[in-house]
């Protein structure tokens, strides 16, 4: 049986072009912001670091043990959490909150899903071929749930992304290009 993660993972690499020259400054923790791009793009780095690890993941579905396929999920849920944690140490960048609101609804979102579903959707995968009809299609459910709530989380991240990129002179494109 093979199931493809990546079809509800959501991999949005975004890519930040242009310099601005401000004045303002935000902190993360030890990371201090001098120009919006660096801002967004400490959420899009965290966002990705979490991607890489679903990707990590979703390759092992295909060749790994059930000792790598499970070692590699307790490394997403502990990434998901640091970088859910850095998000949550976000200041705001000029007064500005919309960014920082929509990016820690999306990584909420990953670490919930990450401690609430995925664990049932794991147990499903590994059954193998020894799974139900009844456990393939709340698999199936499942996915289908978190794909919607997810697209919507991350259709408004997206939406801020780009005002916050307008207001602040720099170019973004959410498919990277």
């Amino acid at each position: 049986m093979k199931f493809n993660f990546q079809a509800f993972s959501g991999a949005l690499f975004i890519t930040a072009v242009g310099f601005v020259s401000c004045g303002e400054t935000a902190h993360s923790g030890s990371h201090t912001f001098h120009t919006p791009i660096e801002y967004h793009d400490f959420i899009v780095d965290q966002q990705n670091a979490i991607i890489r690890q679903m990707l990590k993941l979703n390759e092992l579905y295909d060749s790994g043990s059930e000792a790598g396929i499970r070692a590699r999920f307790d490394s997403l849920q502990n990434t998901s959490k640091l970088c859910l944690q850095n998000i949550r140490s976000l200041s705001t960048y000029d007064n500005d909150s919309t960014l920082k609101r929509d990016a820690l609804l999306l990584f909420q979102f990953y670490d919930t899903i990450f401690h609430a579903e995925y664990p049932r959707m794991l147990e499903i995968f590994l059954k193998g071929a020894l799974a139900s009809e009844a456990e393939l299609l709340e698999l199936n459910s499942i996915v289908s749930n978190v794909g919607n709530r997810e697209k919507i989380l991350q259709d408004e991240l997206v939406k801020s992304q780009s005002r916050f990129a307008g207001e602040h002179r720099f170019e973004f494109s959410p498919n990277g290009e």
